[in-house]
């Protein structure tokens, strides 16, 4: 796939799905993909080491073991520079620095949420400028959970269904620029956009089993799903490009700050990134 050559978005990018091959006897079982403010690329694992960084060259810079990680789903970067990684099977959040070096969880996993309580296989995390965050959660509740900086659980919305506001599987949570907090919903084939409270606002339609979502500098939404395929929607929600991925699916995106997008990819487990040119 290297140096093959798509259009998304009236951008042109090209393939390297040979990017982080300088970790390619680490990689297995990739699950997620991110990216912070220095130019450095996470790529999440369920296996070890459960963490691979890299700069984005594709060079890989370090790698984060600890045998309490088995089954993460997803990860973010909060404002302050901590790592949270979700880990699904588990039942709660678990809080790093850059070094690696585990600081606290958020979650018991020997007590996890009864329904609408968190947690109970939550899937994802994502934060407000501020520091609130919200977690979705995920395969055994139908829930988002919102949650102040200090941690605290303030709210709580969904339910098992099909109608605006419910969910069958709560995949993954992006609060975007505008501070609305986006869900892929996906099992019902859609991202459904709210307000910080929770109120419904939209939906982005016409994607299949949605995975993945994550916004660029310029406002852009990415959203992966199980065609497989890459869907961009611009800052006025409209889609405006689609290009597939190459794995069975990508379970991951992210973009960095110079517009090139990173996709973790599943069956097979692989790292793709498409770079702008």
């Amino acid at each position: 796939m290297t140096d093959m050559i798509f259009r998304l978005g009236g951008k042109t990018y090209k393939v390297d799905s040979n990017w982080g091959d300088d970790a390619k006897q680490y990689i297995n079982n990739v699950s997620a993909v991110s990216s912070d403010r220095d130019g450095f690329i996470y790529v999440l694992q369920r296996s070890s080491p459960f963490m691979l960084i890299f700069n984005t060259y594709g060079k890989l810079m370090d790698q984060w073991h600890n045998k309490e990680i088995t089954d993460a789903h997803y990860l973010e970067i909060s404002p302050d520079g901590e790592v949270f990684i979700v880990e699904r099977d588990h039942h709660r959040i678990v809080v790093f620095n850059k070094q690696g070096e585990m600081l606290r969880m958020i979650g018991d996993k020997y007590n996890p949420g009864n329904i609408g309580e968190p947690f109970n296989h939550p899937s994802d995390i994502s934060f407000t400028n501020d520091g609130d965050f919200f977690v979705s959660d995920g395969y055994g509740n139908t829930h988002v959970h919102h949650f102040d900086k200090s941690e605290e659980h303030i709210n709580t919305w969904g339910q098992p269904g099909t109608e605006a506001g419910s969910f069958i599987t709560p995949h993954a949570v992006l609060v975007d620029q505008k501070e609305r907090v986006l869900v892929t919903d996906r099992e019902n084939n859609r991202v459904q956009i709210f307000d910080r409270s929770g109120k419904y606002l939209k939906d982005l339609p016409n994607v299949f089993h949605p995975m993945d979502i994550c916004q660029d500098k310029d406002g852009f939404i990415y959203v992966t799903d199980q065609v497989p395929s890459l869907h961009m929607f611009n800052p006025d929600d409209e889609c405006v490009g689609r290009c597939r991925t190459f794995g069975t699916f990508g379970h991951g995106v992210t973009v960095d700050e110079h517009g090139d997008i990173y996709i973790a990819e599943m069956l097979p487990d692989g790292l793709t990134k498409m770079t702008g040119v």
